[in-house]
């Protein structure tokens, strides 16, 4: 019950204010999506989401069952949704939305006004949101998180998952949650039962420590990740062929080598075998996404420099 009241005290900060009994403590964020997504999906539903979108995504629902109905985000309108055509991939199959905000892998922090559009869809259609926000403390310049189930109406339609492995760098502790909405405490929480180990003793501890802790942590990562983007992402950018955009959350670079000719797969097979570099194939991350590379700013600038250096000459030699 301390963590739970840990985790409802920590996203009062970003959002609406819960219950203890809301927060589904997880072995990590893909037991919360997983809980989330089984308890109100069923064989041949369909979710309307983003492409690229986090390849995790696609895969649970595939194990489901369940349609995705895709929504491009496309470089052109800088990876944001095109608003007027989102009702046009609602379906009579459609009974829930995905997002994951910020975005991975382009870094899309959805606006308020993108987020109020998506919601009126939700209440006009009787949806079910599921909003991935394991990024939300990674938002850069002007850019703002806004919490989808603190829109008006939405607190009672949506599933919020989370993790301690981005934000706190807790990956091998297995830690998530996810907050579930009051209807559906009771189906959540028999599935969760069924399917999904709880996390270890000691690692509820731990999670109360971060979540109460001091936050300076955080803030220091979340510098190290904006100077890390600014760095590479014009240095892609800057490579002859290829194109990078300035990622606006998270901490992934997104870049476009199709010019190349090379599939992604090709590409990162090619690079890792000749440079030593391994990058990941963006065709994993959704439709139409093949070429497209994504690049996790985890590493210190010497090695971002070093990786740069080597994705150049590859590319000069193609």
């Amino acid at each position: 019950m301390k963590f739970r009241e840990a985790v409802v005290d920590y996203y009062k900060i970003f959002g609406p204010e819960y219950e203890p009994e809301n927060i589904i403590p997880t072995a990590g964020s893909s037991a919360a999506l997983y809980i989330s997504l089984a308890s109100v999906l069923r064989e041949g539903d369909e979710v309307l989401m983003w492409s690229p979108s986090f390849a995790g995504h696609y895969r649970i629902l595939r194990e489901l069952g369940v349609k995705a109905s895709i929504a491009p985000l496309l470089r052109e309108t800088g990876y944001h949704p095109h608003l007027d055509a989102l009702e046009d991939h609602v379906s009579p199959d459609t009974k829930a939305i995905l997002i994951c905000n910020p975005n991975n892998p382009t870094g899309t922090v959805f606006t308020e006004k993108e987020l109020r559009t998506i919601g009126d869809i939700a209440l006009d259609y009787e949806l079910t949101v599921f909003s991935d926000e394991i990024y939300l403390h990674f938002v850069y310049d002007d850019n703002r998180f806004v919490s989808t189930a603190f829109l008006e109406g939405l607190k009672e339609r949506t599933f919020n998952i989370m993790s301690f492995s981005k934000t706190f760098s807790m990956t091998g502790w297995r830690l998530g949650y996810t907050i579930v909405p009051e209807k559906c405490i009771e189906k959540a929480t028999k599935i969760a039962r069924i399917t999904a180990p709880k996390p270890a003793t000691f690692v509820y501890a731990a999670g109360i420590a971060a979540l109460r802790g001091d936050m300076s942590y955080v803030e220091e990562r979340k510098q190290a990740y904006d100077k890390r983007r600014r760095y590479f992402c014009k240095a892609v950018d800057d490579i002859d062929g290829l194109s990078c955009h300035l990622f606006e959350g998270a901490f992934y670079a997104w870049f476009d080598a199709r010019s190349y000719g090379l599939g992604s797969e090709e590409f990162c097979r090619r690079l890792q075998e000749e440079e030593n570099v391994a990058l990941s194939p963006g065709h994993r991350f959704g439709v139409n996404t093949n070429g497209f590379i994504r690049v996790p700013l985890v590493q210190p600038m010497e090695i971002l420099e070093d990786v740069i250096e080597r994705l150049s000459r590859f590319v000069h030699s193609l």
